[in-house]
């Protein structure tokens, strides 16, 4: 009897999990069918996974409880198994998405009108890294192409919002597994030669955690680009789409939304977006990428808007999400900040992981110190897409928060997946001053493949650290505004409970380490790090800061003016075109500050334009028109404008400001004077002079690579 009440029961329960899967089978059609989360199947399986403990008694004791007698171990089971299902489907699911994988979203197109569009959320969207495609058969005309693929790939995909790529450079297999291993379930790579008929290019994609290969194909052509598309499509179909109920996004050929050369091509994916669209006059896109760097670096105004204008003249050639951002950079480039955030608020909802859009807002959030707005958006954003980048970001905003603490604990089991993680333990172990432990991976690291140069500095933080406490007031002193000699950048700094934050122009806010009694330090080993060094004048008051910026490749070193209420006053003044008030408080901000010489060359620029017509300063700027050798003078409005551009320079635009009969200064470049003259054979030659901020002396810059003679 024993054994037939036990057949029973389990043929119940066969009957019961048959009826369970149908039914989930049907759930996961009407889920695609209507666009619904697909949580939900994983909630209903382990639901009926979860109650089957009940379940089993139920059958097995089904006609006595039937009659409702139940035994004591029944009522505490039942109840208890419902309980523990409950909780753990709450801590499961209870931060997932279960409404529509889709949403409206409103936008002005670029004829201004109001379209409505229906996208994928970001959490439902499949992400995925791009890595290397191995070139077989050494061919120096073609190497570009080991990174060219991918980063190519990974625009060509960006069009469809069910996907989210990510171009990444990397070539070793560990490197790969160990960075995609973190936050996907499989990666993209490959390899290509060049044959006599052509290209063949093979695409590889792989699983996360151990490199297997899932699928792969070969693709064959006389024409790559063609190729790219067709690979573009064969990802798209292996990441699981497929495109439904209205979800068909614009799929733009490569040679339509960027360029059918290959040399623009080649000039695009290694970073040289000036050459790009030099060979290519219609690249867009390369137009785009340029304004946007050289608004992030500061890297001059004026050359900023003739860039984004004209990609702004060329828009309709990219994408919609593209042709967004062209929008987005034209106020940034025209200071029309309110309507900027504006768009990228908007934007944030139909690509919340869009590196642009988020770098536009944590800018803003920086420009505005809203420290909190950042951490919490970064917050969602790592959580809707767990990629690297956002990780990093979500580290700088927790140290910058003051979290440290929590950022040691959160790092912990990502560890354990890839040890690179250690990377990110450096500042918030220095900050707790757990020096040591900090010092221990620094020697770990130089072991590692990472060049000492980006190394030196927190080396450098953690020999002085040792046996040094750091001073509020040590951070205190570097509190202000500082502008800087070489380009348009102003970084700020302040204070925050006792931590000293910086915010750079256009750029995120970082946390700064103290390293001594005038010195900071900061960075992030896997970009780049720095040490500033705070310079005061022979009465001990801060005059500027020396920055050494370390890259992978070597350093740059800078120096930063320090701003007052005086200089502000003057610049505001000196902007609306009022010269007296601005050379009031010019003078006065000259006494303030007697090491600041750029300020003597802004009074020499005002007195000089006010001893002189307007006639007389066009004429003047007439007779030093035209070129000379790789620079380039030339009038625009009655203004004298200057550019220079050679095969390994590329210098912004700016505009000249007469200081006497033939110099000239620059208001974006504080530390530079331009001065045109005569040689002994009586040709006109244009030669610069360089302030050197260790004795605030003017330098002639002569040279085969400064001195140049005006072309006939």
């Amino acid at each position: 009897m024993k054994k037939k009440k036990w057949f029973r029961t389990l043929q119940f329960l066969a009957a019961y999990l048959v009826a369970a899967w149908t039914f989930l089978q049907f759930i996961d059609w009407i889920l695609n069918r209507y666009n619904i989360s697909p949580y939900w199947v994983d909630v209903l399986l382990w639901f009926f996974v979860g109650i089957i403990p009940s379940l089993l008694i139920y059958l097995h004791n089904q006609e006595r409880i039937n009659k409702r007698i139940l035994y004591l171990r029944e009522k505490i089971i039942f109840p208890l198994n419902i309980i523990l299902l409950a909780l753990v489907l709450y801590f499961g699911f209870g931060n997932s998405d279960l409404g529509a994988t889709t949403k409206n979203i409103t936008f002005e197109n670029s004829d201004g009108e109001v379209e409505t569009k229906t996208i994928t959320k970001e959490e439902f969207r499949v992400g995925f890294p791009i890595f290397d495609f191995k070139q077989e058969v050494k061919d120096s005309t073609t190497s570009w192409m080991q990174y060219g693929i991918g980063r190519i790939l990974m625009e060509d995909l960006l069009q469809n919002k069910n996907l989210s790529p990510d171009f990444m450079r990397l070539t070793s297999t560990t490197d790969k597994i160990r960075e995609a291993s973190l936050f996907y379930d499989f990666y993209i790579d490959g390899r290509y030669k060049k044959t006599n008929d052509g290209f063949e290019i093979t695409t590889y994609i792989r699983k996360a955690s151990n490199g297997k290969i899932l699928t792969e194909k070969t693709f064959r052509g006389a024409n790559v680009l063609p190729l790219l598309d067709e690979i573009s499509v064969f990802i798209t179909s292996e990441a699981g789409f497929v495109e439904q109920n209205g979800l068909n996004y614009i799929d733009l050929p490569i040679n339509e939304f960027m360029s059918n050369s290959l040399p623009a091509l080649e000039a695009f994916v290694n970073g040289n977006y000036s050459k790009a669209y030099e060979i290519d006059k219609n690249f867009a896109l390369a137009y785009l990428e340029n304004a946007k760097r050289k608004s992030l670096y500061n890297h001059g105004k004026l050359e900023t808007q003739d860039i984004i204008d004209k990609a702004f003249a060329l828009k309709n050639k990219l994408p919609l999400q593209k042709q967004l951002e062209v929008f987005i950079q034209r106020n940034l480039a025209y200071n029309n900040y309110k309507e900027a955030e504006k768009q990228v608020n908007l934007q944030l909802e139909v690509d919340p992981s869009n590196d642009f859009y988020n770098r536009v807002l944590f800018s803003i959030y920086g420009d505005t110190k809203q420290i909190e707005s950042y951490l919490k958006k970064s917050e969602e954003l790592f959580e809707k897409d767990p990629k690297a980048e956002n990780g990093m970001n979500l580290a700088i905003a927790t140290l910058v928060n003051g979290d440290e603490e929590e950022l040691l604990k959160a790092l912990k089991p990502y560890e354990v997946i890839s040890p690179e993680i250690k990377k990110l333990k450096l500042a918030p172990l220095i900050l707790t001053g757990k020096i040591r432990e900090a010092e221990k991976i620094l020697e770990e690291l130089k072991f590692g493949n990472y060049r000492n140069d980006r190394l030196q500095v927190y080396d450098t933080i953690i020999k002085r650290l040792k046996n040094n406490t750091p001073k509020i007031e040590n951070l205190k002193q570097f509190e202000g505004k500082y502008i800087s000699n070489t380009n348009e950048q102003v970084t700020e700094f302040w204070l925050e409970d006792n931590r000293l934050i910086r915010y750079v122009s256009h750029q995120r806010m970082q946390r700064m380490i103290p390293v001594g009694p005038n010195t900071i330090g900061g960075g992030y080993v896997g970009d780049q790090t720095w040490l500033l060094q705070l310079v005061k004048d022979t009465l001990g008051k801060p005059i500027g800061i020396k920055s050494d910026v370390y890259y992978w490749n070597g350093k740059n070193t800078g120096w930063l003016w320090k701003i007052d209420s005086h200089i502000t006053k003057a610049e505001e003044a000196f902007d609306k075109g009022d010269y007296n008030t601005a050379k009031h408080y010019y003078e006065i901000a000259l006494k303030e500050n007697p090491n600041h010489e750029y300020i003597n060359n802004i009074l020499a620029h005002i007195t000089y334009v006010s001893n002189n017509d307007k006639e007389h300063l066009l004429a003047q700027h007439k007779s030093f028109e035209g070129t000379y050798g790789p620079r380039k003078f030339w009038i625009e409005n009655d203004k004298f404008y200057y550019k220079r551009k050679g095969e390994n320079i590329d210098l912004p635009k700016v505009e000249l400001l007469p200081i006497s009969e033939n110099r000239y200064m620059y208001l974006t470049r504080l530390g530079t004077i331009m001065q045109f003259e005569e040689n002994d054979q009586q040709e006109l030659a244009s030669v610069p002079y360089s302030l050197s901020v260790d004795d605030m002396t003017w330098n002639r810059l002569d040279g085969d690579t400064n001195y140049f003679i005006k072309n006939n």
